[in-house]
């Protein structure tokens, strides 16, 4: 019998020093802990977050040594975690790695156990990169499965005891059973309750605390089944139609840290591109007057038509548009940036989206979303450039075919291929075996990091006859990408300074891309708003 998978990553959790770990990792662990106090701050300042502090306020004691960013009070770790994870989660203005919205747990988790803890720089940083190594692999192992993305909050669970357990120095058998308790009763989001309401807020929150939690548990002695993930009913068998393993191996090889793509806009992570493509298209002829637009088309990949799809089926049931609106239907995210030249966390608010229902949904209902094959292929090529991803594309059997379409059709009343979308594959594939692709592939900031394409193309047609077509491929905040940095430095400046004042904000950006120089003291005075509490 082979060994279990967490027996493997428990090992590699208690070995993983900072001096082993590849300097661009650590680049783009430093990049994503300022991305999360950007998103962090960008939510806080919007009413619908306002029940957080206030909930969290009516149980905690308030006695611990981890900070809630947003309010400058100390907790305990879990409790902290609680509250920076709701406030990130809030907007989906979050990053992405190689498979996963891990970030939520990957920062905040590492950032309170650091904090409680008293430890390094370093050590909070090698703790970021744990989890994200280990929570993505688990969810690339579920692609194929009942829930994705932001629903995958089970790895929260495994990222945030990941975590812990490299901050708390447990060896390789406790981190193990630290992953394991975590594993013990996973998370299941249920989309009602994800898709309309705030009660989304909890989403990475919750598991990331009962992650830390597994943690203490583990030094003291508890213990976990660490063939949990592979039992015949275990994790897999509930979370997963086809599970894909070779997407948890790698480790210490291919880096997922270094697949890392930091949102430039709130949203699904599968529009990030289509907003691009319009900033390209006003780069052209300026500034678009949305009266003169008579119609809107945007070509996306599967996933991005899957999740407009979905996400429609729930925004009808609400009176105004809601921020869940815009992160995931991509017809009124396009809307938003046509009508007012930006999309923000400003545009999140609810009362600035009440006050523009009426010309969000007008736009929105001018805009056909549809799914091209040939972007579809795009992403799919990204995903091969990893040995993982291409052992597992490989592992899929056409046996596993119709097991997939029944799945998928009862979750979510969706067609994995229908008869317009085979025509346009059998197109796509034929273009590709004629000729390679002609997208340009950007420098990338190492060799060892990989561009995952998620591209969008938005035709814009005006009420004068005239046209204008834009593509992208890479979102613009990819680590690959040579502009990333100063993407990440608009958004944490835009986001951070009303509640940091300009000064600090710059000073806090300056510390956080040369976080091992900083004491984490001073770096989370800086980040939080005890820092400035007289700033609003």
């Amino acid at each position: 019998m082979s060994e279990p998978y967490l027996v493997q990553m428990g090992r590699w959790v208690a070995d993983l020093d900072y001096e082993n770990i590849p300097p661009d990792s650590v680049r783009a662990a430093r990049y994503q802990v300022l991305n999360m106090v950007a998103a962090l701050h960008g939510a806080a300042r919007s009413h619908e977050t306002a029940s957080i502090a206030a909930g969290i306020g009516g149980f905690s004691l308030g006695q611990g040594r981890s900070t809630a960013l947003a309010t400058g009070t100390r907790h305990a770790p879990h409790e902290a975690v609680l509250s920076n994870a709701c406030y990130s989660m809030a907007q989906d203005f979050d990053d992405i790695v190689w498979m996963g919205h891990t970030c939520h747990s990957a920062v905040f988790a590492s950032l309170a156990i650091a904090e409680h803890e008293g430890t390094d720089t370093q050590t909070f940083l090698s703790a970021v990169v744990a989890a994200n190594e280990i929570g993505g692999r688990l969810g690339a192992s579920s692609i194929l499965g009942p829930l994705n993305g932001q629903m995958w909050t089970f790895i929260h669970l495994i990222g945030a005891s990941a975590a812990a357990a490299r901050i708390l120095r447990l060896t390789a058998e406790q981190a193990t059973h630290a992953m394991a308790i975590a594993l013990s009763q996973p998370n299941f989001a249920l989309q009602p309750g994800f898709m309309v309401p705030t009660s989304k807020l909890l989403s990475a929150a919750l598991p990331a605390a009962t992650g830390i939690q597994a943690a203490y548990f583990a030094r003291a002695g508890m213990t976990g089944a660490p063939d949990i993930i592979e039992d015949r009913r275990g994790f897999w068998k509930r979370f997963s139609y086809v599970p894909l393993p070779s997407m948890m191996g790698g480790l210490g090889d291919f880096w997922v840290m270094q697949t890392l793509a930091v949102k430039t806009v709130p949203g699904c992570h599968y529009f990030q591109t289509a907003c691009s493509a319009i900033d390209e298209i006003e780069r052209r002829r300026g500034r678009i007057d949305p009266k003169r637009i008579r119609r809107v088309k945007a070509g996306t990949t599967k996933l991005g038509l899957e999740a407009t799809k979905f996400a429609s089926e729930y925004s009808r049931s609400t009176g105004t548009v809601m921020p869940v609106n815009v992160n995931f239907d991509l017809a009124v995210t396009i809307a938003i940036r046509l009508l007012v030249g930006r999309l923000t966390s400003e545009q999140m608010y609810p009362e600035w989206l009440a006050e523009r229902t009426s010309d969000i949904r007008h736009l929105a209902s001018q805009t056909i979303v549809t799914h091209e094959p040939a972007l579809t292929l795009k992403t799919i090529g990204s995903l091969r450039a990893a040995g993982a991803g291409r052992g597992a594309l490989s592992a899929i059997t056409p046996s596993d075919i119709p097991r997939l379409v029944r799945r998928y059709s009862e979750e979510y009343s969706s067609t994995l291929i229908t008869p317009r979308e085979a025509t346009g594959w059998i197109k796509a594939i034929a273009s590709m075996t004629r000729r390679r692709s002609t997208s340009a592939i950007p420098k990338r900031p190492s060799r060892s990091s990989i561009p995952l394409y998620f591209p969008n193309r938005v035709t814009v047609e005006f009420n004068d006859g005239a046209t204008e077509t834009a593509q992208v491929d890479l979102p613009a905040g990819s680590f690959c990408s040579p502009d990333m940095e100063t993407e990440l430095k608009e958004k944490f400046l835009r986001e951070t300074v009303p509640v940091l004042g300009p000064q600090n904000a710059i000073k806090a950006f300056e510390t956080g891309l040369e976080l091992e120089s900083a004491r984490l003291p001073d770096f989370i005075r800086l980040v939080s708003k005890q820092q400035n509490s007289a700033v609003t």
